[in-house]
């Protein structure tokens, strides 16, 4: 093996399983990130972001994303932090099917069409980690209050699947006619979400290489639903610190689940970079 290549290899590595999983019919797309962080004295740091989402088969922006935040780290093995973030996402279309008012038959679907809304979110992490020879394990707890503004949203109507013998206009969807159509206008209300994210890591410090491989595995807790599991993301890449102030992170990350941010499962690939004052 061609220990020269071997920085390029694991960077290509997430690339190579998010096209090889994304062919199992979920959805793919690409998060990108930017930061800035700024060492105030030994204790203090302050830092800020601008991030940005492309799914649905990278056919949709799907998300950017404002952040400013602060860290403090009393310890050595201990970090805490809070910030603030700006959230400008797209709700992808969703069609459910319609039942009569007995429930017991099928009479069409609502469709409601994809929007954009705004949210404001406030949040609190705290890190603690180990060092065990060349591994460092760590596990964050981070606690989220997102506040989703009010949003515009149109919805179609399909009603009364087609029968023999009716000669009127038709309206189809999902490849069936349907006798009755009509679209409404069908607003989203503001509402506040509460949750906990924990999120496990581990990562290893290759002798004499700039890049830091990890794996971690995250799940989003509903702090309004009795602490349901929502969603579970899984993520495997590597750091490149190209310098004291430069990082670049490339990773795969497979989401499964829904909450505030997430509808669906998703294969990504994740690219962020760092740069350190």
């Amino acid at each position: 093996m061609n220990l020269r290549n071997l920085p390029l290899r694991l960077l290509l590595l997430p690339l190579s399983l998010s096209a090889a999983t994304a062919a199992a019919g979920d959805d793919f797309g690409i998060w990108t990130g930017i930061s800035a962080e700024k060492k105030i004295n030994r204790k203090f740091s302050a830092e800020a972001g601008i991030d940005f989402r492309a799914e649905q088969q990278l056919k949709s922006a799907a998300r950017w994303n404002a952040s400013i935040g602060i860290g403090y780290k009393p310890l050595k093995w201990l970090r805490m932090g809070a910030g603030y973030s700006y959230i400008y996402d797209r709700s992808p279309q969703e069609s459910k099917v319609n039942y009569n008012k007995t429930g017991t038959r099928r009479n069409g679907y609502n469709v409601d069409h994809g929007f954009w809304r705004s949210k404001h979110r406030l949040y609190f992490n705290i890190t603690g980690k180990i060092d065990a020879g060349r591994f460092t394990f760590s596990l964050r707890e981070r606690y989220m209050y997102t506040h989703h503004m009010k949003a515009d949203c149109i919805r179609d109507r399909y009603r009364d699947p087609l029968q023999g013998g009716y000669n009127g206009p038709t309206y189809t969807w999902n490849g069936e006619q349907f006798m009755n159509f009509e679209q409404v206008d069908n607003p989203r209300k503001a509402k506040n979400v509460h949750y906990l994210r924990s999120r496990l890591q581990m990562s290893y410090n290759i002798r004499h290489c700039p890049l830091e491989p990890f794996v971690s595995y995250e799940f989003s807790n509903d702090l309004s639903n009795a602490l349901h599991l929502d969603k579970t993301r899984l993520m495997a890449g590597s750091d490149w610190k190209i310098n004291k102030k430069h990082t670049l992170s490339v990773a795969y990350v497979y989401q499964n689940g829904a909450d505030d941010d997430a509808s669906n499962d998703i294969h990504v690939i994740d690219i962020g970079y760092k740069f350190k004052f």
